[in-house]
Order: structure tokens, then C-alpha cells, then sequence
């Protein structure tokens, strides 16, 4: 068996946004025809380390396992994180390690641009994101890439945060960038908006969306909670995993008030939930009836098509 590793660096170096958006509407695609495999993730947490493993396959090529390790740091704080992907190509008999840190971000980044241009039914010519931080650098590069925006507006609460975004991110954006120094300047007029602000308080309500605006949500963790009640209960909400969405914070929120069937998921003709793989195959209604928030937890298959992409890039030793 041959070992091959890859680095951070590597994807950094070698994928570009463009790469990162066609792995991941690959991998959408793909789930959604069945092709790909996601089975349920295991999550463990062991005297403060948590641990999360998220397997996906491409049956008869490639098997995936991603791993994320969070060890408490000091004052209650996280301190040292780890995120890898071991991928296994079925046809050569190799195994690849690739550190995932910087391509989880990115890959996180594709979804929530793909979320928007699933649903869209009509052009997208503002786009808000809440939040700067990693997450939302990567959403911004990513819906730059996707979008031909008129205008690309970020906010969050400290304006250091905001000017150090605008000086890392504005020299490699197309779109003009403005700084939103409130949530009511971001969010007015916008077609669109992604959130990803790791808070255990909702900072977005109802209220806050225009008629029309669509929504992103890079949710997934348990301990976060960005969208009010409102938001869920009245808009259609399109899932990419049903069964991960609901150990979300929102929904952790909602079954602990009983408010879990005031959700709002989307649904086919039979009554199935759909979800981001039926969004990719076009499988959505459209008119009133389309969803108008797409929330993500991160799909195992994602970290299969960039390690693929990466691992098929830089190319495998010969047999």
C-alpha cells in the first residue's frame, strides 16, 4: 500500500475558488444522484476533547473519512483544533493524508455561495455576509467567484475585524466591497445574505429580510444558535443533511421549546424532505413554493470531491 500527505499549503497553492465551487457542486450532484454515499457521522467528547468523524464514499474509487479534534485550551477556550482527511483511491491501492483545515473553510465557503445559486430564481446582484472571520473570507472569495455582483457588503460587530477583512480580501475580490458597520446597513436591499458568526445568541430575524432575500446558513454546531424561531417557522427551509440539521443549534433550540414542527423543511410532491443534493440535480419547486434559506452542516461528500480534486491535481505515482 502506498502513503502519500498532502498539506495545507498544498490546496492553498493548488485549488483556486473555482476549484473549490465545481468540487463541491460535484459533490452535490452526486449525492444527490446517489452516486456518492454520506453515512452518519459519529461525534464523541472525551474530558473536554471532542472528536468528529464524517465518513463518505464514491463506491468502486475513492473511501473518506474526515476527522475534526478539538482539545480545551486554557480559561475554557478551544485550544488546539485538527482537521484531516484520509482518503483511499480504491483502483491504485493508495492512502492519502490530507490536512483539511484550510479546505474545510473553502469547502464551507462553496456550499453557502452553491446554497444561494440553487435557490435563486431571479439574478444576484447584492450579496451581505455577516460575520469575518475565516468562514466568511472564504463564503466572500467564493460567491465573488460564483456571482457577477454589483456589490459585496460584509458586517460584523468590531470595526477592526472589518477593516482587516476589506485589507486581506478587497484586492482579490471583482465585486466593489463595502463595510456595514450595523446589520441594517448590510442587510438593506440586499438579494442575499450568508451567515456564518459563531454565536450562541440569534442575531437575525424575520424582520431583518427583505420579501425576497435568500439565506445561507453555515450552521451545524450545537453550541450556536444565529437565526430566530421566526425565520425557521416561516420560510422553507432546504437541508443539506435532514438528520444533521437537527443536532444543529437552531433546531436543538427548537425541540428543547417544542417548536420542531413549526420547521418549516422543503419537501417533493410525495412528501419527502429534499435537500442540497435534490437542490444540485434541480429537483426544487419552483415559484412561491422554492425554499429561501439553504442550511448547512458539512457534508462528508464535499471533503471527498476537494481531497479528490487536490489528490488528482498534483497526480498520483505511477503503478
Amino acid at each position: 500500500m502506498t502513503h502519500l500527505s498532502f498539506r495545507d499549503e498544498d490546496f492553498r497553492t493548488q485549488l483556486s475558488p473555482a476549484d473549490f465551487l465545481a468540487a463541491c457542486d460535484q459533490a452535490f450532484r452526486l449525492y444527490g444522484q446517489g452516486v456518492l454515499l454520506n453515512p452518519p457521522r459519529s461525534e464523541t467528547l472525551d474530558r473536554g476533547t471532542y472528536r468528529l468523524e464524517m465518513p463518505a464514499s464514491w463506491p468502486g474509487r475513492y473511501l473518506a473519512r474526515k476527522i475534526i479534534v478539538e482539545q480545551p485550551g486554557t480559561g475554557g477556550g478551544l485550544g488546539l483544533r485538527e482537521a484531516f482527511v484520509e482518503l483511499e483511491d480504491l483502483t491504485r491501492g493508495i492512502q492519502v493524508r490530507l490536512e483539511a483545515g484550510y479546505a474545510t473553510d473553502m469547502r464551507t465557503g462553496a456550499a453557502g455561495a452553491w446554497g444561494i445559486r440553487y435557490l435563486a430564481q431571479r439574478p444576484v446582484d447584492c450579496l451581505a455576509i455577516l460575520g469575518t472571520g475565516r468562514v466568511a473570507r472564504c463564503l466572500a472569495r467564493c460567491a465573488d467567484q460564483l456571482f457577477g455582483l454589483r456589490q459585496l457588503r460584509v458586517t460584523s460587530r468590531q470595526e477592526a475585524n472589518r477593516q482587516a477583512f476589506a485589507h486581506d480580501l478587497a484586492p482579490l475580490l471583482r465585486a466593489p466591497l463595502h463595510l456595514a458597520a450595523s446589520l441594517a446597513e448590510c442587510l438593506e436591499g440586499a438579494d442575499a445574505v450568508l451567515a456564518a458568526v459563531p454565536t450562541p445568541q440569534s442575531i437575525l430575524s424575520l424582520a431583518d429580510l427583505g420579501p425576497r432575500t435568500l439565506l445561507s446558513v453555515m450552521g451545524g454546531d450545537s453550541r450556536t444558535r444565529q437565526l430566530e424561531p421566526g425565520i425557521l417557522a416561516e420560510l422553507t427551509v432546504l437541508a443539506d443533511h435532514p438528520e444533521q440539521v437537527e443536532r444543529s443549534g437552531e433546531f436543538v433550540y427548537a425541540r428543547n421549546n417544542r417548536q420542531t414542527a413549526q420547521i418549516r423543511l422543503a419537501r417533493g410532491a410525495g412528501g419527502q424532505v429534499l435537500t442540497i443534493g435534490d437542490a444540485a440535480c434541480q429537483r426544487l419547486p419552483a415559484g412561491e413554493a422554492r425554499p429561501r434559506v439553504a442550511y448547512f452542516t458539512g457534508l462528508a461528500v464535499q471533503d471527498l470531491c476537494t481531497a479528490v480534486a487536490l489528490y488528482e491535481r498534483l497526480g498520483p505515482p505511477p503503478k
